[in-house]
């Protein structure tokens, strides 16, 4: 198991994880026991469509991050279903990055235009701005679970907070994925091409991406092919060099026949 990751799924509940001691109190016996944890706090990307819900998921990430006191990962999952929502009024990193979220409060306000008690609900979530701004601890990753790609960096960022990725070399027999991993040979994606890749050019992408999808299964099929000729050419081959050793044993017959021809023993090959 020491080159594994055990996945807990933990329940929805938020509260177990910003208020009940429980969860904490069992992830600090498994530290005890010798495992290194990492919390995934997975939030659906729809929350960056409207101020308001992403500054609730910033407290609900905070408080999480403060309850848990353990190495924490805050990730933006569902990022490819981005662009088929309203257009964001910020590029990705602004949201990613957690910084001058002030830019937020003029859209806060035309969110709910003439509300009652707008502006109440308005300081109150600058109120939660500051507080998250103060303690400089939420950031996020970006996750689009079918893409290869991105599941390869969240895995490298989840190496790198743990330890794994600056842990010592484990042998021989370290894998390349792991030595790539620990030299800085792993995947990196940043928020920039996330953008550019589920975003601003995401049609482009995709069409190059089918073409790579459509040349690797030709290559494939090629692969198949070669391999089913190799294996009948290893049998030609094999029945040439047996139909040679049986012309090799029927001569040396022959001239043993021809030794003792005078000594009335008959020498009979059979198949």
């Amino acid at each position: 198991m020491a080159d594994d990751y055990i996945l807990f799924d933990c329940p929805g509940q938020v509260e177990l994880f910003t208020h009940h001691s429980s969860l904490r109190n069992i992830f600090f016996r498994l530290e005890k026991l010798g495992y290194r944890l990492v919390v995934l706090h997975l939030i659906d990307s729809h929350s960056l469509t409207l101020p308001s819900l992403y500054i609730s998921s910033l407290l609900l990430s905070l408080r999480s991050m403060l309850q848990l006191d353990l190495t924490h990962l805050n990730v933006l999952t569902k990022i490819d279903k981005l662009a088929s929502y309203p257009p964001l009024p910020f590029n990705l990193d602004f949201y990613t990055e957690v910084q001058d979220l002030a830019y937020l409060f003029p859209h806060l306000q035309s969110e709910n235009p003439g509300r009652l008690g707008s502006e109440r609900f308005e300081g109150l979530n600058k109120a939660i701005c500051d507080l998250v701004q103060d303690f400089g601890l939420v950031t996020f990753e970006t996750l689009a679970v079918e893409d290869k790609r991105s599941m390869m960096a969240l895995l490298r960022a989840v190496d790198r907070a743990g330890g794994y990725a600056f842990g010592p070399a484990e042998g021989v027999n370290e894998s390349v994925w792991q030595v790539a991993m620990k030299e800085g040979g792993g995947a990196e994606m940043d928020v920039r091409d996330v953008q550019e890749r589920w975003l601003d050019r995401r049609e482009e992408f995709d069409e190059l991406e089918e073409k790579e999808w459509e040349e690797e299964g030709r290559w494939r099929k090629g692969q198949d092919h070669s391999g089913k000729n190799g294996r009948d050419d290893d049998t030609m081959e094999s029945s040439r060099g047996r139909s040679h050793e049986n012309k090799d044993e029927d001569e040396g017959l022959m001239e043993m026949a021809k030794k003792v021809n005078d000594s009335g023993i008959k020498i009979v090959r059979k198949s």
